[in-house]
């Protein structure tokens, strides 16, 4: 008997309303006890949808159909039995992290337990084996804006983990981290199935996310086009790349399906609307509809003026590597396989190096949510959302009313650096934590 099995499910939003939208059509879908699964396929396919119906979450919305798990109809359930499944049946692993900001790590890891009853005392010394698991234990103590998306994503995972879940749910969950902690969320979630038994689901847009697991549901506009079983770990790491969308996108030509499979590796972090802006723009430069210097400037242009509103130096840069992509006229599978191997940096981690490079030299303490709003007011002014003058109100604005608290010379020294690099075509040799970090990446 499979642990997952939907028989016919469809799923309505605003049902009847001007707005209404059939997010899940004709589902039927079966996974296995300690299956590694993902379902793969573009922004707004229903990808999401389908988690929280299998977590529980959106059963109450369930037009049709049966969600089965381990042969029992969930939908069915009552709310008492519905609240049991949440809290012992499934964990969820959110892109958002979701942690509750006012309290610490190993209560948040914690929290989960408190609904079964378990004392406090026992609550929190099972929370901290969880931490020393991910090796995340000296953070126990602090609050959630203390911490790095990396961290903060370990303890999203140590949470979902509280109540031994069998099932484990992740819903996009490299999205907002580096290379480096989206690579050591993956090599966790590979261990939990293949060390733990515990069936992973996880939901991504990215074909490069999908080389640990066993079975890929390819989903467009609420229907599951296909279901692949790679027959060993090595055919899906030796084709990630077009190959994946090809199942969603038969019509797409081949220089229409390059672009797509590139782009969310040219542009992590960036929003859907700024990287399909820029596949447009990739799939024209690669059709020869406009020229290497036509693509560069659009890459440039503010995004509000029809651009992508990339900063300076990154879109030349990417507009070089198009350059040599289309020169060497290699096959996409070649093409995508050097860029996994030195992909270009996530923005997340790109804005982290820009505001350590900003910040050098600053004698006066920096709080987790001052980092999180430098943040933020970086990566609008690098694509140009903002302008130099609002970038310096935020950064001068008081923090009792949620701007940055900096002095007005410290603002000034920043823009002044940040500017720079934006609209200037400088030597970052000077600022060598910001070049060797970033700046020669892609």
């Amino acid at each position: 008997m499979p642990t997952i099995q939907l028989e016919n499910v469809n799923l309505y939003y605003d049902k009847g309303k001007p707005s209404e939208v059939w997010a899940l059509k004709d589902v039927n879908i079966e996974i296995n006890k300690s299956d590694y699964v993902a379902f793969f396929g573009p922004s707004g396919c229903g990808k999401t949808t389908l988690l929280y119906l299998i977590s529980g979450m959106e059963v109450g919305r369930l037009e049709s159909g049966k969600v089965l798990i381990n042969g029992r109809d969930i939908s069915q359930f009552s709310k008492k039995e519905l609240a049991i499944f949440r809290q012992i049946g499934v964990g969820i692993v959110f892109q958002q992290f979701n942690l509750i900001p006012s309290i610490t790590v190993l209560d948040n890891v914690a929290f989960p337990m408190a609904f079964l009853g378990i004392s406090q005392t026992r609550r929190r010394e099972e929370a901290m084996k969880l931490l020393i698991r991910l090796n995340i234990q000296q953070l126990a103590n602090r609050y959630p804006h203390e911490l790095s998306g990396g961290q903060q994503q370990r303890v999203g995972i140590a949470r979902a983990l509280a109540n031994n879940a069998p099932i484990i749910i992740a819903d996009e969950p490299l999205g907002n981290l580096d290379s480096e902690n989206a690579n050591n969320v993956m090599a966790f979630l590979k261990e939990l199935n293949e060390k733990d038994g515990r069936t992973v689901i996880m939901v991504t847009h990215e074909a490069w996310s999908l080389k640990d697991v066993k079975k890929i549901f390819y989903m467009k506009d609420g229907i599951i086009l296909k279901v692949e079983e790679p027959k060993a770990q090595t055919e899906v790491g030796k084709s990630l790349s077009s190959y994946y969308y090809k199942g969603l996108y038969p019509q797409h030509s081949k220089k229409e399906l390059t672009a797509k499979s590139i782009s969310y590796l040219f542009l992590r972090g960036y929003s859907l609307d700024e990287i399909k802006r820029f596949e447009f723009f990739l799939s024209q430069r690669l059709e020869n509809k406009i020229d290497a210097e036509v693509f560069k400037q659009v890459l440039d242009r503010p995004f509000k003026d029809g651009g992508v509103g990339l900063w300076k130096k990154k879109a030349e840069k990417i507009a070089y590597k198009t350059e040599e992509l289309i020169s060497n006229k290699k096959e996409i599978e070649e093409i995508y396989k050097e860029l996994e191997q030195n992909p270009a940096v996530p923005l997340v981690e790109e804005i982290a190096n820009i505001r350590n490079w900003l910040l050098e030299g600053y004698k006066g303490k920096i709080t987790g949510i001052q980092k999180m709003r430098i943040d933020e007011v970086i990566g609008e002014r690098i694509r140009k959302i903002i302008t130099s003058e609002n970038f310096q109100k935020c950064l001068t604005f008081p923090k009792k009313q949620f701007g940055i608290g900096l002095s007005r010379r410290m603002a000034q020294r920043i823009i002044e650096k940040l500017e720079s690099i934006i609209d200037q075509d400088v030597n970052l040799s000077s600022a060598q934590s910001i070049s060797d970090n970033f700046a020669a990446k892609l």
